[in-house]
């Protein structure tokens, strides 16, 4: 049995979905309607940069939902098939409409939303990754002011905060044995309570949509379990904004459903790569182009 995986913010590249573009008509169909319902170039940011501009995470999120949907296009050719899907933080709108939950233009309209409202949050924060120590061993390390972002897997962590908070977090554990910190390229503190204002923008959002009913299941990343439930889904969208992405359990609770065979649907190799730090996973692949 398949499953679908969707990469979120943090997968973007300058030159993303450009071979897509190329090769694939219905690929090049959607990135030409991106472009239209955004009123800019979004083909030209993606393909040239620069990537300063394609970071901006008013840019980056609806680029990361354009072209993972690019690569859905491209695995629907050839035929896959898949019984459910997920995807890390922004890339569930792209699980979504792999779901048939709603369409590309509703999706982009949305991500383009949640965009801009994070983007309120700029220079607010930041987040680290913690390698080495599992939810319990970083736990007495925490302090005010820092939350455990995503739980990637039992011993890759990301934590979000306020940058002095996140600093003297990584002072106390970046010298322990066999324990990697890492701050990453972000502009603020995602996944905390600090998004706060962006989710009570987005609850409006999101509740004024129309969602259908998922054609297949669908595992929230923000609590790591099934549904096919509308309402449930809305909530949980709105969820993630502030909390937790629980990969980890999303994706043993692909094994647990009787996925053999994920797909990784969007540019790169983040979710692969990530696949390979978590134990007894199911085989992770990505899209041929």
């Amino acid at each position: 049995m398949n499953g679908l995986l969707f990469p979120g913010q943090g997968s973007q590249a300058v030159g993303m979905g450009k071979e897509l573009y190329e090769k694939i008509p219905a690929a090049k169909e959607l990135l030409g309607r991106a472009d239209e319902i955004l009123g800019y170039s979004l083909s030209r940011l993606m393909f040239d940069g620069p990537i300063e501009d394609l970071t901006d995470t008013r840019v980056a999120q609806p680029a990361i939902y354009t072209c993972n949907a690019m690569y859905l296009e491209n695995l629907k050719a050839d035929g896959t098939d898949y019984a459910y899907v997920a995807g890390h933080s922004l890339g569930e709108y792209d699980a979504l409409l792999a779901a048939g939950v709603f369409d590309f233009e509703t999706g982009l309209l949305l991500v383009q939303k949640r965009g801009e409202a994070m983007s309120r949050m700029n220079g607010k924060g930041t987040m680290a990754a913690v390698l080495g120590l599992s939810e319990e061993e970083l736990m007495p390390y925490m302090i005010d002011g820092v939350v455990m972002a995503n739980l990637n897997s039992k011993t890759q962590i990301v934590i979000s905060g306020d940058d002095a908070s996140v600093a003297a977090v990584g002072s106390k554990v970046e010298n322990l044995e066999g324990v990697k910190f890492r701050l990453l390229k972000v502009s603020a503190a995602f996944h905390s309570p600090q998004m706060a204002e962006a989710a009570d923008i987005m609850k409006e959002e999101i509740s004024a949509a129309s969602f259908k009913e998922p054609s297949c299941v669908v595992i929230s990343n923000v609590t790591g379990e099934a549904t096919r439930d509308v309402n449930e889904i809305k909530e949980n969208l709105i969820a993630q904004i502030t909390g937790q992405v629980r990969w980890y359990d999303t994706v043993m609770t692909m094994k647990a459903c009787g996925v053999s065979l994920l797909y990784e649907v969007g540019f790169g190799e983040v979710l692969r790569k990530l696949n390979k730090t978590i134990t007894f996973r199911p085989k992770c692949i990505g899209v041929e182009v």
